[in-house]
């Protein structure tokens, strides 16, 4: 699995930035959502204007503010003689044809298609792609709203409720302490495997939280106790999330908030663990891979070859 975060896309665009400026840009255009980042992270690095999709269609006006001039001063977005329409990725460049036949066919504009990462099969349906980035990958700034959430296993405590915050929840029972607390975050799409540290006594009430909140999920794993109100040590927790991690092949990514147990989940899997606590992730070393995430990558790299073959394989 190949992760990408917000200060690794930053450094990505300005170690690339060469091989777009002084080309005469004079208007990035960036594709909703993922490509609006980049793309104003482009157009502050070359000072040149940035405006949306919709409104490059429309031939909106220029928003911008009055702290810097850009190179060139233009009303609307049809005043730019060349274009950079900037996304995140590209796959299989189907999105980037959208796009394209949107555009009317009397804009004047020279246009130019820019990802900043691309894999094998995506680069050539851009004209530009910064860096190459081998599928699957996920994104910080998507990877909740994708689907890597259905290969995910994702710690509830500290990561989608605050169930840190137990000190506010001290006198209340189970049920209501679980009932009363916020979001940290919510996914949109459906999740492999839910998994916390409470005892099965609160399995009702957390099922009924994440009901409210329409979080979607197949498995919620909850710690075993003996005492069914006693919640689970910090060692068996962690242990707890290692077996489920390693005895799921279809698993491909953790999200833990805790460092120390993203740290021993990847040691002891062999496969990668986002750790919302440091925003990065905690990748196993090359013997642990060797040692516990053999099979992982095996399948990993077999489903990369099998999906290659079917997009280049002629249709008879």
């Amino acid at each position: 699995m190949n992760f990408k975060s917000y200060a690794e896309l930053s450094n990505d665009i300005f170690s690339n930035i060469d091989k777009v400026q002084s080309q005469g840009y004079e208007l990035v255009v960036a594709i909703p959502r993922s490509g609006v980042i980049p793309a104003y992270m482009l157009s502050l690095l070359l000072n040149i204007d940035c405006t949306n999709l919709h409104d490059f269609i429309k031939n909106n006006s220029l928003v911008k503010g009055n702290t810097r001039r850009t190179r060139r001063a233009m009303r609307n977005a049809w005043d730019a003689k060349k274009v950079l329409i900037v996304d995140d990725s590209v796959n299989t460049g189907a999105s980037m044809v959208d796009v394209l036949s949107q555009i009317p066919k009397d804009c004047p504009c020279e246009i130019t298609t820019l990802a900043i990462y691309g894999n094998t099969i995506g680069i050539p349906k851009v004209d530009v792609c910064l860096k190459y980035l081998a599928s699957p990958r996920v994104f910080q700034w998507n990877m909740w709203h994708c689907v890597v959430m259905q290969r995910a296993c994702v710690t509830l405590d500290g990561v989608i409720l605050n169930w840190h915050a137990e000190e506010n929840g001290k006198g209340q029972d189970a049920v209501n302490f679980v009932e009363s607390i916020k979001p940290i975050v919510l996914p949109s799409y459906r999740i492999h495997s839910l998994i916390t540290k409470q005892p099965e006594h609160s399995r009702k009430a957390i099922e009924s939280w994440l009901s409210h909140h329409n979080v979607n999920y197949d498995n919620l794993v909850m710690a075993q106790s003996c005492d069914k109100n006693v919640v689970c040590d910090e060692q068996k927790y962690c242990d707890l999330k290692v077996d489920w991690y390693k005895g799921n092949p279809e698993l491909s990514f953790f999200l833990e908030h805790d460092f120390d147990h993203a740290l021993r989940i990847a040691k002891a899997t062999g496969k990668p663990v986002f750790c919302t606590q440091t925003n990065d992730v905690v990748r196993p070393s090359v013997e642990a891979v060797i040692k516990h995430g053999k099979a992982h990558f095996v399948r990993i790299n077999f489903a990369r070859m099998k999906k290659l073959v079917k997009k280049w394989r002629p249709i008879v």
